[in-house]
This record gives structure tokens, C-alpha cells and sequence, in this order.
């Protein structure tokens, strides 16, 4: 059987119906007392932030542009030396190797002389035989002449001199012959000489074709020579940076060299403009001389400068006029700069002289003494309160100054000794 349901007293009845009012109206008087006492947001004016940042002094000079520049090493003088006789290599010079220096006159090379020593002896002879017969005919001259005058004053007609009867047409041969001669022995000696070869100029040795023992023809070539008095960098250089380059400086305006795959910096001067656009970079090409880049044949240098090496350049350009000079970090967006004017910010645009990779030249726009913002900025805003890093270090060594006085004050206080003679008479 089920159990029978319990009917609920009236008092019970009347608590199931006040239970969810009193929640109700508990919850209510919560809300109020957290209402009340909540605390209050009481609105203020905002707080201006101040930015410290770091400063240059705006000054006025005639500062020298630098314009930077790469390019290649070139001998200034490059030639390959050729046989102008035929003959076997008889003598090498021990330094005939690619790398080694020579100096001007030096023999390089010296082909069998023999047969041209034997084509002298020759034209000796000839010569000799030439003048021997110039003397006969000069004689044979003086005779015909002689008989000429006999045979005049033995008829009574008049014999006319002819040249042929003067002999004079032989004797202009028995001349030639001789000046021939000479021509030839001339010749011959100057093919002796050839047999020598020797050095043009003071030159190191880049490529040799020939050695000891080799037969060589006329016009084969020898060796290649590339001077070492000065070498060429052919620079290359943006057009607009071409009119800083005073290539009418005396000697050339100064440059320094240095090797972007070895070490060591050699100093230069520009020499000319080549008057024609690189093929790949269309700017313009320029040549620097550097002076002995490999010492000296007998004084080579610890560092040489390498041909065909490829070198960054360091050109000392104009002067510009009452300019300020600023580092590179000052120039911002838009060619504009930062100026501090009664701690405030104040973007300002500038014209420039020159745009250098370390500094800025500016022509007008800031003032000498004006105090421009090198270091940066998250978000500038014109009028933005400022504070020079300057400024703040004094306020700071001011305030450690003041805490080392406070502090030597108390302890001179609190570290008083009492000795008998200070302590208070009782009596």
C-alpha cells in the first residue's frame, strides 16, 4: 500500500511563503551597503608625461664632404713585351716569375747572340770595303780631272768638263755604298742589342711565355709587365656627387684606399674623371692614383695593394659653407629634425647641403646653439614635453650631492662623543 501524502501545517505553509521574500530582501539591502560604501572616482586633470632624450649642440663650421666610392685596382701601365728577333732563350734572370718586382733597365731575358754578332763582323766589312773603294774613286776623280786640264792645254779647242768626264756619277755611287754600309752595320747592331731583353720600367712580372732553352720568333711574345710606380682605381660614383670632387685640387683630391678581401689602407688622389657612365650602374667612373701600391724591386711592401682587388675609397671632397653638422640619427623622416625649444618638441623641416653615411650637412633650418634631438622617439608629437639627458644627470648629481650633506649632517649629530670635560655638571 502507498504511504499516504502529509498535508503541510499552516505554519508551514507560511514560512514556504516568506523564505524566497526574505531572500529577495536580503539581497536587496546587500546591493544597497555595497552601493554605498563604494569607493569614488574622482576625475582629475591629466598628468603631462615628460620624455628624456639625448641632445646635440647645433654648430656652425666649413666641414670637407666625404664621398665613399668602390671600385677596382688597375696597373697604370700594362705591356707585353715581344720578340723583335728570332733566337733560343740563352740566359733567364733568376727573378723571372710571376709576382716578382724588376726595376727599370733590368735584363730579363737574353737570346743566343751568335749570329748576329757574326751579321756585325759582316757589315764591318762592308763598310770598310765601301770606303775603301769611295777612296779609289775619289782618287780616280782627282785623275780625270787632271788629264782634263792636260788635254786642254795641249789643243787649241776648249774641252768641255762633263760629269761623266769628272767621274762625279761614280763617285755618288762609291757614297751611297759607304752610307749603305753604314745602315747596315747600324742595323745589325741594333739586332745584336735585341738579343737583350730588359725591363721598360720599374714592373712586376704577372705572365711569362717563354723560358730558358725555348726558340722564340720574331713578334712572339715574351712576358707581361704591369707598372709599380702607381696603380688606377677605377672608382664608380653617383652623378650627383660628382660636382663635390674638386678635380682641380692641387694633386688631386685625397683619398684613402681600403681592401674589402685583405688588409692594410693606402692613401690616393683623384687624377681625372673618364668622362663615361659605368655600363652596369650608369654613374660615373673616376681614377685614383696610388703612389708605389708595392714598394720598391728592392723594398716591397709588407701590405701590397693587389691587382684587380676590389676596394672601397674615401674621397675628400669640397668644403661647405657655414653648415651645421649633425650625426645621421638627427635627420628623421621627411628630412626634418627635432628641436628642443622651452623643453617642448618642435618638428622642423630642413634643407640639406649634403647627406653623408655617418653625418648630415644642413644648410637652413636649425640655428647655431639650438639644442637638436639625436636619440629617438615611439610617437613625436609637436609640442611634446621634453628633458635634455643632460639636465637629468645634473638633477641627479644634485640630489646625491644633498643626500651626502643630510647624511654627513646626522652623523656628525648622532655620532657626538661625550668626554667628561662636555658632560653636564650635576652638582
Amino acid at each position: 500500500m502507498s504511504e499516504p501524502i502529509r498535508e503541510l501545517t499552516f505554519f508551514g505553509k507560511i514560512m514556504r511563503a516568506l523564505i524566497p521574500l526574505l531572500l529577495i530582501l536580503g539581497g536587496g539591502a546587500a546591493w544597497s551597503y555595497f552601493k554605498a560604501t563604494a569607493p569614488v572616482m574622482k576625475k582629475g586633470a591629466p598628468q603631462r608625461q615628460t620624455v628624456t632624450v639625448e641632445t646635440r649642440k647645433a654648430q656652425v663650421g666649413t666641414p670637407r664632404v666625404f664621398i665613399y666610392a668602390m671600385g677596382t685596382v688597375t696597373p697604370a701601365k700594362e705591356v707585353t713585351l715581344k720578340a723583335q728577333v728570332s733566337g733560343t732563350v740563352q740566359l733567364v734572370n733568376e727573378r723571372f716569375v710571376p709576382g716578382s718586382l724588376v726595376a727599370k733597365g733590368e735584363e730579363l731575358l737574353h737570346l743566343d747572340p751568335a749570329d748576329y754578332q757574326v751579321s756585325v763582323k759582316k757589315a764591318q766589312s762592308a763598310l770598310e770595303n765601301a770606303k775603301a773603294a769611295l777612296a779609289i774613286e775619289q782618287g780616280n776623280q782627282n785623275i780625270a780631272r787632271e788629264e782634263l786640264r792636260v788635254l786642254s792645254e795641249m789643243t787649241s779647242r776648249k774641252v768641255a768638263q762633263t760629269d761623266l768626264a769628272l767621274r762625279k756619277p761614280q763617285l755618288a755611287q762609291a757614297q751611297a755604298d759607304v752610307t749603305s754600309a753604314e745602315a747596315d752595320l747600324t742595323q745589325a747592331r741594333l739586332n745584336l742589342s735585341r738579343t737583350q731583353i730588359n725591363a721598360p720600367f720599374n714592373a712586376i712580372i704577372l705572365d711569362r711565355s717563354v723560358n730558358m732553352g725555348t726558340y722564340v720568333g720574331s713578334q712572339e711574345d715574351l712576358v707581361t709587365l704591369a707598372g709599380i710606380d702607381e696603380f688606377w682605381i677605377e672608382a664608380v660614383v653617383p652623378l650627383d656627387e660628382m660636382a663635390y670632387i674638386d678635380l682641380s685640387y692641387p694633386g688631386g683630391c685625397p683619398v684613402t684606399i681600403v681592401s674589402q678581401a685583405g688588409t692594410g689602407t693606402w692613401e690616393g688622389r683623384v687624377v681625372q674623371a673618364t668622362g663615361r657612365l659605368s655600363d652596369a650602374s650608369r654613374m660615373a667612373t673616376i681614377i685614383v692614383a696610388v703612389a708605389n701600391p708595392l714598394g720598391t724591386p728592392d723594398h716591397p711592401c709588407a701590405r701590397p695593394l693587389m691587382i684587380d682587388d676590389y676596394v672601397n675609397v674615401e674621397i675628400t671632397g669640397q668644403a661647405l659653407e657655414n653648415v651645421v653638422e649633425l650625426p645621421r640619427s638627427a635627420l628623421k623622416d621627411n628630412d626634418t629634425v627635432w628641436i628642443i625649444q622651452n623643453n617642448t618638441l618642435d618638428i622642423r623641416k630642413v634643407t640639406l647641403a649634403w647627406k653623408g653615411t655617418n653625418n648630415v650637412y644642413i644648410e637652413a633650418g636649425v640655428a647655431k646653439g639650438e639644442e637638436v634631438v639625436v636619440s629617438s622617439l615611439d610617437t613625436p608629437v609637436q609640442g611634446m614635453s621634453l628633458k635634455t639627458l643632460d639636465s637629468l644627470e645634473q638633477h641627479l648629481n644634485v640630489s646625491e650631492k644633498k643626500e651626502a650633506s643630510d647624511s654627513g649632517h646626522a652623523g656628525n649629530q648622532t655620532g657626538r662623543v661625550v668626554t667628561p670635560e662636555s658632560a653636564p655638571n650635576k652638582g
